[in-house]
């Protein structure tokens, strides 16, 4: 089994940092508003708004992107592709060549930033995603799946 890059554990935080940014400003928003505007508004409205955001840092920022690294694992064989992930609800992804329609790799801001890729598997039945995997390694298993799809395909037409 391979595992995912470690930088993917920066990239899972920075995206739960800016979601956590978000709610600060939303917070300090309400408070800003309450302290000009609507006297009316109780404190415990921001006491609250604050105790999410410190959970929201604790869980997402700190704890779930080191979890989440060490239970994202997947595997090719010859036959097949394995993916297991989750952290709350474990899934184990196993998609017969066979079956894959379209290989595709796809990179967002933050990942370019660190040079990471997610492979993405559409099938007839749904598809799978191996996330935030170095460059070079995403466009191997690429190759690699498109080449073993166009040898089922030669066989399936011989």
């Amino acid at each position: 089994m391979k595992s995912i890059d470690p930088a993917a554990v920066k990239v899972w935080r920075i995206a739960a940092g800016i979601f956590t940014a978000i709610i600060l400003l939303i917070t300090l928003s309400i408070w800003l508003l309450k302290t000009l505007y609507f006297d009316w508004i109780p404190y415990w409205v921001i006491g609250v708004l604050l105790a999410v955001l410190v959970l929201q840092f604790t869980w997402f920022v700190l704890i779930e992107p080191v979890i989440g690294y060490k239970t994202y694992q997947y595997k090719i064989d010859s036959d097949e592709l394995i993916i297991f992930e989750g952290i709350y609800i474990k899934k184990r992804h196993l998609i017969p060549f066979a079956r894959i329609q379209n290989v595709e790799t796809t990179v967002g801001p933050i990942m370019k930033r660190f040079g990471l890729k997610t492979v993405e598997i559409t099938t007839a039945g749904g598809g799978a995603a191996i996330h935030l995997i170095e460059d070079g390694e995403a466009e191997k298993i690429k190759q690699e799946i498109s080449e073993v799809i166009k040898r089922l395909e030669r066989r399936r037409w011989q």
